[in-house]
């Protein structure tokens, strides 16, 4: 990777090259990676009907079992928070005034619904809300998705590739500047937050990064969760 002197805005994340595709991505990731959200899905897209939030509120009080889960704040955080985000993401069709909500069929989850439930019953080292945490940014998910075709890249080999991704042009055509930039954002911000979940090994000295035995296991369902256009 060609580097510069210039390290002005140095951690700056902006992606202007992002496309609409990755900005839905981001949002469905975002939205799957709360386990109520991701209960909601499973109920909305079983009935395939209409359902009235109050009632849907009754059955997940009764589904999950926890000490926050009881039916007056379910429905709250419903109303307030989880079918805002659906809805913003795309996943389900919400009427507040009517308090009603309805799967839409043509979401995202409807690919990803087995995943999701083979994800959440196996046995992993990073929880279903953190690894969708993890894919709710796109450069992070290019990172990984890279990580998983080569399973070990110097740091500045894997912000060319991510550059080249994000840019959709060759290497030489990307400015130094930008490519840096890319690079600074996976050294200080992504490739720590992969480590963390234990998907990857980081040689910080070394300037290495490597796929964990975990991250190697999590290949299958991670391919199954890339845009189908890029499997």
């Amino acid at each position: 990777m060609t580097t510069t002197d210039s390290f002005r805005d140095a951690t700056a994340d902006a992606r202007p090259h992002s496309s609409e595709r990755d900005a839905s991505l981001d949002a469905t990731f975002d939205a799957l990676a709360n386990r109520r959200c991701r209960a909601l899905l499973g109920h909305l897209s079983e009935s395939g009907d209409a359902l009235v939030v109050d009632d849907l509120a009754d059955r997940l009080a009764d589904e999950l079992d926890d000490d926050s889960a009881s039916e007056a704040r379910l429905l709250t955080s419903l109303h307030h928070t989880h079918l805002p985000k659906l809805a913003d993401a795309k996943l389900v069709e919400y009427d507040a005034d009517r308090g009603l909500v309805r799967f839409r069929s043509d979401s995202r989850f409807d690919s990803l619904a087995s995943t999701v439930e083979s994800l959440e019953s196996a046995d992993q080292p990073s929880s279903t809300d953190r690894l969708f945490e993890l894919l709710a940014d796109s450069r992070r998910r290019q990172a990984l998705r890279t990580l998983v075709r080569h399973e070990d890249l110097s740091l500045p080999d894997l912000a060319d590739e991510v550059a080249v991704a994000e840019y959709d042009r060759p290497l030489p055509n990307i400015d130094p500047d930008d490519v840096l930039k890319i690079y600074l954002s996976l050294y200080h911000t992504h490739v720590p937050k992969l480590a963390a979940a234990d998907l990857v090994n980081y040689d910080q000295d070394g300037d290495h990064v490597a796929l964990t035995e975990a991250g190697k296991r999590l290949e299958s369902p991670l391919r199954s969760l890339w845009d189908p256009d890029d499997r």
